[in-house]
Order: C-alpha cells, then sequence, then structure tokens
C-alpha cells in the first residue's frame, strides 16, 4: 500500500484491493483490523492519506502548493471530508497544522 500509493487511488475499495492483492476479501479485512489495529478498511487507507498530507503539509519545498492540491493528491475527493479527517485525527485544522509545522523550518 504505502511502496505503490495504492491509497492514492480513487474508488479504492477493500474488494478492489484483495482482488490486486489475489487474497480472499475476509483476509484483508482480517489483517487491516486485527494486526494493523484499524476499525476498518475506510480508516486505514485514510489514515494512510493524512500521514502523506502532513508530511506535504510540513515540507518547505511544498508550501507554494494549496491545501486542496495536497489533499487531492494524497487521495481525498474533496476539501471537506478531508478537512474533517485531518482535524479529528490532529487537532487542528491543516492549515493551522501547515503553520505551525512551517513556523518550525
Amino acid at each position: 500500500m504505502e511502496d505503490a500509493q495504492v491509497y492514492r487511488e480513487e474508488g479504492l475499495s477493500v474488494a478492489t484491493l484483495a482482488a490486486r492483492l489475489r487474497v480472499p476479501e475476509y483476509r484483508l479485512r482480517r489483517v487491516i483490523n486485527q494486526r494493523l489495529g484499524h476499525r476498518n478498511f475506510n480508516a486505514y487507507v485514510n489514515g494512510l492519506r493524512l500521514e502523506q498530507a502532513c508530511k506535504a503539509l510540513a515540507d518547505p519545498a511544498l508550501r507554494h502548493l494549496p491545501v486542496l492540491s495536497i489533499a487531492l493528491d494524497a487521495g481525498f475527493q474533496s476539501i471537506g471530508p478531508f478537512n474533517r479527517a485531518f482535524k479529528a485525527a490532529t487537532g487542528v485544522t491543516p492549515t493551522d497544522y501547515r503553520r505551525h509545522k512551517l513556523a518550525d523550518s
């Protein structure tokens, strides 16, 4: 998932990923839930997307990119769900996160 950045693909589902990996869907769900500790496939994918977005927002070389571009590049389909997921995960908005991280650099 991380090396190929499959999480960035539009329409990614547990079924499509299982087919790509050639494993039964139930096994993939079990790995995501039990071994990786995520409550479901969407939480796993959003976690990877948010991790990428955090790195991009903290990168001084990418300060010229709008938050929307970073969200879309990470695999989110629109800014609303990205902002909500980001704030739920970090406690701050993406803009505040970027401002804080870039002030430290």
